[in-house]
């Protein structure tokens, strides 16, 4: 019998070799040589996928939409590696008879690579946008509000074609302006166009601007008219258009930008420190905004100093500081701000003295202002004496490296915040939590003294701004020793060897298009500390480039074209951080044995294929980041293990951690990467939370690709079994985010796998994709408290889901047992959104169960009936069953469900609904919105009076242009109310 089996497997494996041979593949070397093929095609592939994930992270604004062909194609790449994974998995004669699968999988690949080619821009226009209201200071000032009520009355009154805003600097033209712009959004349907335009600027970087701000991505084109032409065919898909140039400082010729002014509804605001400018631009009015009186600016410095009131025995004191700013605003806010929390007399007289010093002194700074924003810097000094360098203390030093940002740049505060930890301007012997804190902490006391403002936009997030006068201010104090060109596409050329001067200590060249660098250039800097020359489209620095800068210490050459990295780079023995991400053609590193100094090394999205030499010797490293270099394959044996002072560590997605190693890295705080199983993750994670101080990871369990891996304290489970029931395997643990991909080893009742979780109440975000035998979340008759604490809930392409929560069923007369349910399953639930769970005909959706519901998404479920529950799994009604309420709730999406009759059988009453979104859903019949009674005596119907209005909050409803026949059949308990819901309506096609 044995015989017998052994020769049919020998005859089928050589039937399949002979079909191999007419294909060209005629033994197993052939094979394994398409397996690789296969593997390296593949990570191709991922990297592509990486880079198109990025763009969306990078452009996604809220100002764009995504390519439908880009999200399929993304789609596709995910099953092929699921594909390949079960593939791995086999047995090895099951692959060599599979050897046809592979040949069709490495066509696959290929076919997916060459359609990447030509996407263009993976991102389309939304020409819907109107513009974003900005965070504005509070006006201050009978002359401020006339100016407001001037410029309100030219633009909506008499529709004035342009106008012109000019005054000194740290006036408040630019906080006068953010008013009048957010009004604008607030209270007309214009389009509002923002754009600040600087000292330092060029019509390609303006036209970039304007292009951001309504969501239109211009090509690459470097001929300005085309641009141009782009622009002002945007422009011309809106009705009514005002742009706002902010501190302009010279002429623009608008049509060479691209506005069409002139053009009916197109308008012009502009702010400068020059009425020149104004008559240069042709502004029909011109407004200037002046100082404040005496009165008003005593106002402002108390209401800024934040005291009820200034002490009685200080109050001439202050007076006198106050009359020394002349009326600025800025002026006066800084220095308020300054005096925060100085009580007693004798400081009050001491700062008095001081500032009266500065003034008499020999500064040969013009302007008044930059005297007392000088003052404000140098009293930096109290209560930060530790960490002085340099004549500076850590918090100056951190003011002063703003400036080396271009001017009016919006710098994201997370990032600003990582800058000083690389720049080692906190305490580097704390823990990188505790350096955070930190680092967090000194913004915000920049910010309260009101040396830097803090911003906040949708595009932008939390963010730090300088005041160009703060700016000139810092550039000043470091006159001779800090050189900033930056933000200026026309620098095309790096400064002659003779402008790098001996002194120079700081050099920033950011965001130019700085192109070649000459050959053989080998500056004289003895004393140069940093180097900053990322984004620009350089590729190349000559040899000795680095030769004469022994003491660099931060060389910034990120996202460059940079192709290969000079030999005197491996000679930099005081380089502390060396950041190269984004440098996508960089393929290889110098020898980095000497630089035992370096602290940070950061390849991240590089082009990397191996990890550079010496790197197990820089035993003082803390940061090792490398997540997105996607042609690393591996890290050589044992360089963790060299790296014991490792605080955090990213790898990318395809190089497996090895456990053994970030095991011993008893420093290690913040991880990122891969591990092989279950068990290896929980090996890992212990060793994280046996640390004293707290840790923040991102791990992937067997995961390929990931477009959802930039989240803190997030676990990933791809493909891989949970090994439950022995104590001595892995159980699955996460902090904060888990997701589960094409897990079919889960339970069918998720609440019993969050059930091992060690602090399940610490759960925030659940996700789970592609994964068969899941029923439900939660049993009826056994709850518990599994989910208290989820906030997000996303599942996706689960058959077998039936429902939010499953039913206890009947007894043998048909009895429901009493629930021991309680009062919300779902307590803190916010988003809840499902998509293709086609076995689903009811949501078991209960109100009470989500009391904080704000948005739901269901699509694609094909079998779904009804949504929201209106019994409470015993048969017995909700509430009565005549209304449900959803306080909370404000975005509803409904969308290609074809059998949903019934949204809710009850009356829904949720007074923040602003969205509702209904598409494909042709057996729904009714909306069971709740219409508030009014006392509005216009609607009376034949039999009889009938008062109401629509829901309070609602602000629209999405319909398809070729659903408006069954919109228009939808059934309403009075007819009136399909009337009150016209307004709402928004038809798209």
């Amino acid at each position: 019998m044995l015989q017998q089996i052994l020769e049919s497997i020998f005859q089928k494996l050589g039937e399949k070799l002979v079909d191999y041979s007419h294909n060209n593949v005629t033994d197993i070397t052939n094979l394994k040589l398409d397996v690789t093929t296969l593997e390296t095609g593949l990570t191709s592939l991922c990297a592509t996928a990486f880079d198109v994930e990025a763009k969306f992270k990078e452009d996604a604004s809220g100002k764009k939409k995504r390519k439908r062909v880009v999200e399929d194609w993304l789609k596709q790449v995910q099953l092929i590696q699921t594909d390949f994974l079960e593939l791995q998995s086999r047995g090895y004669i099951t692959r060599l008879l599979s050897g046809g699968r592979v040949a069709k999988l490495n066509n696959r690949v290929g076919e997916l690579m060459e359609q990447s080619r030509h996407f263009g821009e993976v991102l389309v226009d939304d020409y819907d946008q109107r513009g974003e209201a900005f965070i504005a200071a509070e006006m201050f000032g009978g002359a401020f509000e006339e100016n407001l009520d001037i410029i309100w009355g030219l633009l909506v009154d008499d529709k004035a074609e342009s106008i012109g805003i000019y005054g000194m600097g740290g006036v408040g033209k630019t906080t006068l302006i953010k008013h009048v712009h957010n009004r604008l959004l607030q209270e007309t349907e214009d389009c509002v166009v923002w754009a600040t335009v600087s000292q330092v600027f060029s019509i390609k970087k303006l036209q970039d601007e304007i292009a951001c701000s309504i969501g239109l991505k211009l090509s690459d084109e470097h001929d300005a008219d085309r641009r141009a032409a782009e622009l002002s065919r945007a422009f011309s898909k809106r009705k009514s258009i005002v742009l706002i140039l902010d501190d302009v400082w010279e002429n623009i010729k608008l049509e060479k930008v691209g506005y069409p002014l002139g053009r009916e509804g197109c308008r012009l605001v502009i702010t400068t420190r020059s009425s020149k400018v104004c008559h240069q631009f042709g502004c029909k009015n011109i407004n200037e905004v002046k100082t404040l009186h005496n009165d008003e600016a005593w106002d402002l410095f108390r209401e800024t100093l934040g005291h009820e009131s200034v002490p009685s025995d200080v109050e001439e004191i202050a007076k006198c500081m106050v009359k020394m700013c002349d009326g600025l605003p800025l002026g006066i806010i800084t220095l308020a701000g300054s005096m925060r929390g100085e009580t007693a007399i004798h400081a009050w007289r001491n700062s008095m003295t001081e500032l009266k010093k500065s003034f008499m002194g020999h500064d040969d700074m013009e302007d008044q202002v930059y005297k007392v924003l000088k003052y404000s810097f140098d009293r930096l000094l109290p209560n930060h004496q530790q960490g002085t360098r340099r004549g500076y203390t850590n918090l100056q030093l951190c003011f002063l490296y703003c400036a080396l940002y271009p001017e009016d740049c919006k710098i994201p505060r997370n990032e600003l915040v990582r800058k000083l930890i690389s720049e080692e301007l906190v305490d580097t012997r704390k823990s990188m939590k505790a350096q955070y804190d930190e680092g967090h902490s000194m913004l915000d006391k920049l910010v309260n003294t009101c040396l830097l403002e803090s911003t906040r936009n949708h595009r932008d997030g939390d963010s730090i701004r300088m005041h160009d006068l703060m700016r000139a201010m810092a550039l000043k104090i470091t006159e001779g020793k800090t050189v900033v060109i930056a933000g200026d596409c026309s620098v095309k050329e790096i400064p002659n060897e003779e402008e790098w001067s001996e002194d120079l200590e700081n050099l920033s060249l950011v965001q130019n298009s700085i192109q070649m660098v000459p050959f053989e250039m080998s500056p004289k800097c003895p004393k140069l500390l940093r180097l900053l020359l990322r984004e620009n489209p350089f590729d190349y620095l000559p040899g000795s480039f680095f030769s004469r800068m022994p003491t660099l210490c931060t060389l910034d050459l990120s996202r460059t074209r940079i192709r290969d990295l000079p030999d005197s780079l491996s000679d930099l023995k005081s380089l502390k951080a060396l950041i190269l991400g984004g440098c996508r053609e960089l393929t290889a590193v110098p020898d980095l044995a000497k630089l035992k100094a370096l602290r940070e090394l950061d390849l991240s999205y590089s082009g990397i294929r191996n990890m550079p030499q010496g790197t197990e010797k820089l035993l003082n490293m803390k940061r090792l980041i490398l997540n997105g270099a996607n042609y690393l394959r591996m890290l050589p044996a044992g360089v963790l293990t060299n790296l014991s002072n490792l605080q955090l560590l990213l790898l990318p997605y395809q190089v497996k951690a090895p456990v053994e190693d970030i095991e011993r890295l008893k420093q290690l705080e913040e991880f990122a990467g891969p591990v092989e199983n279950a068990r290896d993750f929980s090996r890992v994670l212990r060793s994280r939370r046996s640390r004293a101080h707290g840790t923040f990871y991102n791990i992937q369990v067997r995961l390929v690709y990931d477009g959802f891996s930039n989240r803190r304290n997030q676990v990933t489970f791809h493909l891989c079994d949970l090994e439950k029931g022995d104590e001595n395997q892995a159980t699955v643990s996460a902090q904060d985010i888990l997701v589960f991909h094409h897990c079919d080893c889960l339970s069918n009742c998720l609440a019993d796998d969050i059930s091992q979780l060690d602090d399940p109440r610490s759960l925030k975000l659940l996700e789970v994709y592609n994964s068969r035998g899941i029923e439900c979340m939660i049993r009826y008759e056994n709850p518990g408290s599994q989910f208290s604490s989820l906030e997000k809930i996303l599942l996706q392409d689960l058959p077998d889901f039936m429902g939010m929560i499953r039913r206890r069923e009947a007894g043998p007369w048909g009895v429901f047992a009493s629930p021991t349910f309680e009062p919300a399953a779902f307590s803190s639930l916010r988003y809840l959104t499902l998509c293709k769970c086609n076995k689903m005909k009811k949501l078991e959706l209960r109100a009470s169960d989500f009391p904080m519901l704000e948005i739901i998404c269901v699509r694609n479920c094909d079998e779904i009936q009804e949504i929201v529950e209106t019994t409470d799994g015993t048969g017995r009604g909700e509430a009565g069953a005549s209304v449900v309420s959803l306080p909370r709730l404000r975005q509803v999406y409904l969308i290609q469900l074809p059998r949903l009759s019934s949204i809710c059988k009850a009356k829904v009453l949720c007074d923040s609904v602003n969205i509702i979104h209904v598409e494909q859903c042709q057996a729904l019949k009714k909306l069971p919105l709740k219409f508030p009674e009014s006392d509005n005596d216009n609607h009376t119907l034949d039999e009889g009076s009938y008062h109401c209005s629509p829901p309070p909050s609602l602000e629209e409803i999405w319909i398809l242009e070729e659903e408006r026949e069954w919109w228009e059949s939808l059934e309403w308990e009075h007819p009136i109310q399909s009337h009150l819901i016209q307004p709402f309506l928004r038809f798209w096609d």
